[in-house]
């Protein structure tokens, strides 16, 4: 009777140690908002996710003038208030939460239409959480350079960011970010772009992204767009 209790009591204990660990997990993914969107995902037909069409739409709705700049890319870019930090000049954010290289290839003509003077690319890292191979993403990135026309638009590639995998899941290492900016970095040399290595700004001497900058392992406080800012300014 006694082992029998005591089986029952430690099978009590897992349970509550899973439920416990799973709802942590859930927590850092973002909760029941994140629970919601996961099954709307999964019960949906379509392609891509609400927000990207809605976003996709939205842009190729608006008629701005000839932008000097364009930020392309996921979350990182979206939160980002780049228009801030050059005033007097016509600066567009194309950025995307969640968006991946194959996202960006999708709706990348809105912004080559619009022959901006220059274009900032910075994506990748839901490709790396996806599972997305470096051979597609190469790929990819290649489509999205050739999409603009050189003679009018100068295309400039941005490394990756880190992640800090002690505030995010650890699913995401670091050391296949550093294979998909080996991929940026080449393809930049192999079509004479500009490549900016900000990966090396924002990584603290673990390998890791620096803590003090970052809300949630991934993406960025102020001061990381100011150092951002600062990388470009070079």
């Amino acid at each position: 009777m006694k082992k029998a209790k005591a089986l029952l009591m430690g099978s009590l204990i897992v349970n509550l140690l899973f439920i416990g660990a799973a709802g942590f997990i859930l927590y850092k993914q973002g909760g029941i908002p994140f629970i919601k969107e996961q099954i709307g995902n999964a019960a949906s037909p379509q392609e891509f996710p609400d927000y990207y069409l809605q976003k996709k739409d939205i842009f190729e709705s608006l008629n701005p003038p000839k932008p000097d700049k364009v930020f392309v890319g996921d979350s990182i870019t979206d939160h980002g208030e780049f228009q801030e930090y050059y005033p007097g000049q016509v600066v567009l954010n194309r950025g995307i939460a969640e968006d991946t290289s194959k996202g960006v290839l999708n709706r990348i003509d809105e912004a080559a239409k619009r022959n901006p003077k220059e274009v900032y690319l910075m994506i990748g890292i839901n490709d790396i959480a996806a599972g997305v191979e470096a051979d597609s993403y190469r790929r990819n990135i290649e489509k999205i350079i050739q999409s603009f026309d050189e003679n009018s638009t100068k295309v400039i590639l941005q490394s990756i960011l880190p992640i800090n995998n002690q505030d995010f899941n650890n699913e995401i290492s670091n050391e296949k970010v550093h294979q998909f900016n080996k991929i940026l970095q080449e393809v930049a040399e192999e079509n004479s772009l500009d490549f900016v290595d900000l990966h090396t700004a924002f990584e603290a001497p673990d390998g890791q992204l620096k803590k003090e900058i970052t809300i949630d392992g991934i993406h960025l406080k102020g001061e990381g767009y100011d150092i951002w800012f600062e990388q470009l300014s070079q």
